[in-house]
């Protein structure tokens, strides 16, 4: 069976995940990447149910396992920094995961695991300082290609495109053209995260302090020698949006949230002024990709990861879940129509496996965005009262154990079965 050339654009999570599978099948993958190095950086992330399933799969559980940050649960504090709620990692390998899941990792961490496991791949090439220009395709032809001008002027064909890229990929831009709608949406808050120093005695948990005004306070520690702290605020940041520099953003960031009662803010807002551990600020709108039904892809173009449907950038691990859902889903449906066929894909395959992978994938991406908008909501109240009631009801729900209750109904054993098709076969051996 003749092979299929295909291009990636986009080295973060799904692009690499989904190099990983087209591998298996001896195809000629190019995966592209517009920073001129790796770009492993970013906050903390998390694997949960069908995420889980499938990086084992990947046969990439060992590497990740040896690079998880120890983090001992989710603890809900008072502005005083007085414990309110405490719920610990679920290690147990049973049932869902809570707030902290058994899989917690750095991004960057997460992504060095898989371009490390697929950079030495027969077939898999990996090219920097390179990003997707434009494109075009021929259509209703079965010997067709995508035809791509990369930013430095050189121009390929390949059976199938994929987009990769993120939130602003330009491939879902140059894929449904300039008359189409705008698909993100953006849910009413602002996020900043970024590195301070640590002290004696700050804690290995996942604090969450929640101040008036529709604003919180996080931190987390993945090293002994630094901190990670998440500023977020529901509305419109003017002022922060107006910001280009990295001390002109500072300075807002400082403005918007100085005078607010929250543990130790003070002393986070007194790193990010002076701290250069703090040059690694980056700040976003909470924004969800929501794409209409059958637009995650066009003929031999696709999109995967938050590119195609992003579930907000602070997603509870479902981002990184879903960009390996996806990976796996798409490669399978392209894997199974290529076996059937017993030859190269054409046009009418391509699109069809790309539609099967939406249909199969979609229904929890629909489901995941519009519940985290009222989570959102019901986490970032705007009263001293609205935050006492939150921390009664989370201590209420650890108490009494319901949350244990409610995750053994839903999902006993989320972490071992896989609950999409076995495309590879690879389910009986785990």
């Amino acid at each position: 069976m003749a092979p299929l050339k295909v291009l990636i654009a986009g080295v973060g999570i799904a692009g690499p995940a989904l190099a990983l599978w087209l591998a298996r099948m001896g195809w000629d993958i190019t995966v592209v990447e517009r920073n001129s190095t790796l770009r492993a950086s970013g906050h903390q992330v998390d694997l949960r149910g069908q995420g889980i399933v499938i990086m084992r799969l990947m046969g990439i559980e060992d590497a990740v396992r040896a690079v998880l940050c120890k983090e001992p649960g989710m603890r809900f504090i008072d502005h005083k920094g007085r414990s309110k709620a405490f719920l610990p990692v679920n290690n147990s390998g049973k049932g869902t995961q809570s707030g902290t899941s058994e899989f917690e990792i750095m991004r960057g961490d997460l992504v060095n695991v898989l371009y490390d496991a697929t950079r030495n791949l027969k077939g898999v090439k990996y090219i920097f300082d390179t990003y997707v220009q434009d494109f075009t395709q021929d259509e209703g032809s079965s010997n067709g290609k995508v035809h791509v001008t990369f930013s430095n002027g050189r121009q390929d064909d390949y059976d199938m495109l994929v987009g990769a890229e993120g939130i602003s990929s330009n491939t879902r831009k140059t894929m449904l053209g300039p008359s189409f709608p705008d698909p993100r949406h953006d849910i009413g808050a602002h996020i900043a995260y970024f590195t301070a120093p640590t002290r004696e005695g700050d804690s290995k948990d996942w604090t969450v302090c929640v101040m008036p005004g529709g604003k919180s306070l996080m931190t987390r520690k993945d090293q002994p020698d630094n901190i990670r702290v998440y500023l977020t605020t529901k509305g419109h940041c003017e002022a922060l949006d107006a910001a280009r520099t990295l001390p002109e953003q500072k300075a807002a960031l400082v403005e918007l949230f100085k005078g607010s009662e929250g543990a130790q803010l003070d002393r986070f807002l007194e790193a990010l002024s002076e701290s250069p551990m703090a040059d690694d600020l980056y700040s976003q709108h909470l924004t969800q990709i929501r794409l209409p039904e059958g637009a995650w892809s066009r003929g031999r173009v696709a999109l995967i990861g938050d590119a195609a449907h992003c579930p907000t950038p602070l997603g509870g691990g479902v981002g990184t879940t879903t960009a390996l859902i996806g990976a796996y889903v798409l490669a399978g449906e392209l894997s199974r129509r290529w076996k059937e066929k017993g030859e190269s894909l054409d046009e009418s395959s391509i699109e069809a496996a790309s539609k099967e992978y939406e249909r199969l994938v979609r229904p929890f991406i629909t489901k995941e965005q519009q519940v985290y908008g009222s989570f959102l909501k019901f986490m970032l109240p705007e009263t001293k009262i609205g935050i006492s009631v939150l921390h009664w009801v989370v201590w209420t729900i650890v108490s009494l154990r319901i949350h244990q209750l409610i995750a053994n109904l839903i999902a006993p054993e989320e972490s071992h079965k896989l609950e999409y098709p076995d495309y590879f076969g690879l389910q009986e051996e785990k």
